[in-house]
This record gives structure tokens, sequence and C-alpha cells, in this order.
């Protein structure tokens, strides 16, 4: 048996892992840690803020919107108040032509309804003939335009849900008051509009009433009632539940316990205001799709690591069993 010769070297397996490797995985794991995070911070308050002007710019729009449609029909009483066939049909009691009349008006102005009541409240004239008959002498629509001389506005809830929003106006001759046109603003497109997108919209009058939103059940009732509320599902709330929260974002509001983003305007009407809910959703997607990426970058570079080590550790074994080979013979 050959004694092994002088001065060959000798080569000895290593631990599984070096100390320097520990340092070096220690070190990429610390630095994925920490751009991770700086990369979620940053983009977090960019994507937020950009979210918020969009939401803005939409309040915005919303309540441009419905001011223009309210005061589009304000001044329709006034015009009608003034029309002469109409005049002459409650002076002379005959209203044949004056259904027609009206619905050759309500396509050009766009309101849900036109009606026109006589001195004793009842619609001798109407745009929907099942109202033609229906006595409104107690109603305060009909009591509050007498009363006053120039165009009246009035808010009132119906019984299937929601509410109506008339504008009435007097009717005057030279006999004096002859009776009173009633316009009915639809409003409820806005609503239907709203729904379409992901905001959850409402609107409330002086008192903090909800008279228009996006969530049926909210109407009528105040703010803070309508946000204990459970909703039934919504796009807002799928949007919230499907989320993952990969960041802490300060929330304006809780909708279902789920942090929304509140925005607030002022209607310059009435002492209206608006406020819309909006989820993070746009903002955890956004930041989610950065984070996998860079997580994904980080995770490949990481393999190639080992990949290398494990290359370096099946070289040494090889030089092993050769030399433990040549040991041998």
């Amino acid at each position: 048996m050959k004694a092994p010769a002088q001065g060959r070297k000798i080569w000895r397996r290593g631990g599984p892992l070096s100390w320097r490797g520990r340092i070096a995985l220690a070190a990429l794991v610390a630095l994925a840690a920490a751009v991770v995070w700086i990369t979620n911070v940053f983009l977090t308050e960019r994507f937020t803020e950009t979210t918020r002007n969009r939401a803005e710019v939409r309040l915005a729009l919303y309540s441009g919107n419905l001011v223009s449609e309210l005061r589009r029909n304000a001044i329709v009483p006034q015009l009608l108040a003034r029309d002469p066939a109409l005049i002459g049909a409650l002076n002379s009691g005959d209203y044949t032509q004056s259904t027609q009349r009206l619905m050759s008006f309500v396509d050009e102005i766009g309101a849900a309804s036109l009606m026109l009541l006589d001195r004793e409240g009842r619609a001798v004239a109407a745009t929907d003939r099942a109202r033609l008959g229906s006595t409104h002498r107690t109603q305060p629509y009909f009591v509050e335009a007498l009363r006053a001389s120039g165009t009246v506005f009035t808010t009132l809830p119906r019984e299937a849900g929601g509410y109506r929003f008339t504008y009435s106006r007097r009717v005057e001759g030279q006999a004096g008051t002859l009776g009173a046109i009633l316009v009915e603003v639809d409003l409820a497109k806005f609503e239907r509009a709203w729904s379409g997108i992901s905001d959850a919209v409402l609107v409330t009058d002086s008192e903090g009433t909800i008279v228009l939103s996006t969530e049926p059940r909210w109407r009528g009732l105040t703010e803070a009632e309508a946000l204990e509320r459970e909703p039934p599902l919504t796009a807002i709330r799928r949007a919230v539940q499907e989320a993952v929260d990969w960041a802490t974002i300060p929330a304006d509001a809780y909708l279902e316990g789920q942090a929304v983003m509140r925005m607030e305007t002022r209607i310059p009407f009435r002492g209206w205001r608006m406020a819309s809910f909006t989820t993070y959703a746009s903002v955890r997607d956004q930041v989610n799709a950065v984070l996998a990426l860079e997580i994904m970058a980080f995770a490949i570079l990481l393999a190639g690591g080992f990949y290398l080590l494990s290359r370096k550790t099946a070289l040494r074994m090889a030089l092993f069993q050769r030399e433990s080979a040549e040991l041998r013979t």
C-alpha cells in the first residue's frame, strides 16, 4: 500500500454554509426587507394622494351636475306660470289640451313630471295621466306655493322609499290666484349614475338627513346612522373585502369596519352637502403589483445565490471523493 505523497493538498469537506455565506444571506434578506418597506411607504403615499385628487375631481363634477339640474328646473315654474294657454285653461275650466301641452314641455325640460293644479289643489293636467284628478290641497308644495310670491322648492319622502324634489309656483290671472304649477325634478338619475362606479355617494340636506344616496337603505338617515347600518353587497363592499391590505393607510372613515377615504364638499343649494366614500383598493392593487415584482426579483437573486453555493459544494464533494479514492490506492 502506497503512503500518501508529501506536499499533496488534502481537501476537507466544509460545513453546509460558511460564515461568510451566512452573512451574505442575512444581508440580502435585510436589504430585501428594507427595499420592500421603503417602496411600500413611498408608493402608498403617492397613490393615495392620486386617488384623493381623483375623488375630489369626481365630487366636484357630481355636485356641479346636481346644481345645474336644480337650477335648470327652477326656472320652469316661472315660465309655465305665465303661459297663456295654461292660464286660459284655468280661467275657462277647459283642460282638454293642457295635458298635451305639458307633455310637449317635459321632453325639452327633462323633468320627472309636470302637473297643473287648480285653486282647490286638484290635478287638472299632468304628464302622468294616472295622477289626473288627484287632490293635493294639503300637500306642502301646494300650500307654500299659494302663500309665496315666488317659486318654492319642497322635499318630500316617498311611500315606496326615497324623496320627491319639486318646484312649485302659483298661477295668477286677472281674477287672482288660479292654481299652481308643479315641476318634479328627476334627481334619481344621478343616484343611478353614481352607483355605476366603486364609490358610495350621499347628499344631505341642511338638517343632515340623507336625501340622495347610492345605497337605498341610507336615505332618510343621518350619515352617522347610515354608516352604522349594514348595507347590502355593493361594489364598494366587494372591493374592500377582496383587497389585500399591504399598507397601513390612514382612514378618513370606516364602512363596515373597513377603511375608506371620505371626501366632502358643499353644494351651493339650500345648505346641502355631498360626501363620497372611496376604497383604497386601487391604491393597494398598484402598490401590491410593484411589491410583488420586487419580491420576485429578490427571490430570483436569492435562488441564484443558493445555486452558486450548491455548485461550489458539489465541486468540493467531487474533489473530496477524488482525493479519497487516491488515498485508498
